[in-house]
């Protein structure tokens, strides 16, 4: 089992996580260095990659893009809580209270939830309404990388199902929260690789849920049905597999329906296989302010 250590330049902590482990132990650090670009990963990409996420930011990094970052939740998943409607705009408005108390002026973000959820509650404040939400895959694709053919594939025959392949052909997975700008889809179509993507009847503004969100609510036949959606979408485009800028849409599709192998772009990108079969057991850090670590299963999103 392996530990990672970030210092969370919001909360103002030391985070050290095993990974797959996901203890985690945090400290309150009053030597966090200040930064004025973060890279906020959010909560599921931290749950399901660790190591990931630190060899996104040690790229960020070395790249200039960010000098800092932070662990924190984005909020959205609060209103699955219950008394959400005071929830989430009590921890909203302590982000907005520490982040403008900082001389961050942009955030990097993993997710297309937290882009849309970031955006939406630094807007309310003209304190924060300035800072700027940058989708990491639109970073990424600015800074010059894109996936490597043959690193796509290798990815992808370390699946079963795709052992024996002698090619690869991914259908794209776009998000929900991205339909109204397409940053994610725009840049995720910019990082693949020529003759690798096709698209599904159903794609960009038009995309079909991956099933988190009925699922989330406690409906799981319509979630099941999501995913069957895909599945069925991708094969009929040509596909023998799938690929997402969505650490949520991955898990879900992976695991509820297995017609085919799913991956998140990050995966291809670096060369790393997060074990989804049993990602289901990593759901359980979020990390908020006044020092709490939650470590537990979020509300509506504990295992079926």
């Amino acid at each position: 089992m392996d530990e990672y250590t970030f210092e969370d330049a919001l909360a103002k902590t030391k985070v050290t996580c095993t990974f797959p482990g996901l203890e985690a132990v945090q400290s309150h650090r009053d030597d966090v260095a200040p930064c004025t670009s973060l890279f906020f990963p959010g909560c599921s990409f931290l749950n399901y990659g660790i190591p990931l996420v630190n060899a996104v930011y040690d790229l960020l990094r070395q790249a200039g893009s960010v000098d800092g970052m932070s662990l924190l939740c984005c909020g959205k998943i609060l209103e699955y809580e219950p008394e959400s409607q005071v929830v989430r705009p009590a921890f909203e408005q302590q982000f907005r209270d520490r982040i403008s108390q900082t001389s961050i002026k942009r955030i990097v973000a993993a997710c297309p939830n937290c882009v849309v959820a970031l955006r939406n509650l630094l807007a309310q404040d003209e304190a924060t309404a300035a800072i700027q939400v940058v989708p990491l895959p639109v970073e990424l694709a600015a800074l010059g990388y894109r996936i490597d053919p043959d690193t796509a594939l290798h990815v992808a025959r370390q699946d079963g199902r795709l052992a024996d392949a002698d090619s690869v052909v991914f259908s794209v997975k776009d998000s929900c929260p991205d339909r109204d700008t397409g940053e994610f889809a725009d840049s995720l179509r910019a990082l693949m690789p020529e003759g690798m993507a096709v698209e599904p009847a159903h794609n960009r503004t038009r995309s079909v849920c991956c099933g988190s969100r009925p699922r989330a609510a406690g409906r799981f036949e319509a979630a099941e049905k999501c995913c069957a959606l895909n599945h069925g979408e991708a094969a009929e485009a040509g596909a023998n597999a799938i690929v997402t800028p969505c650490m949520s849409c991955t898990f879900l599709l992976s695991t509820l329906v297995r017609d085919l192998p799913v991956f998140h772009y990050l995966e291809l990108l670096f060369d790393y296989r997060i074990p989804w079969d049993y990602a289901d057991q990593y759901m359980k850090l979020r990390f908020l302010f006044d020092g709490s670590l939650g470590v537990r299963e979020f509300y509506g999103l504990d295992s079926m």
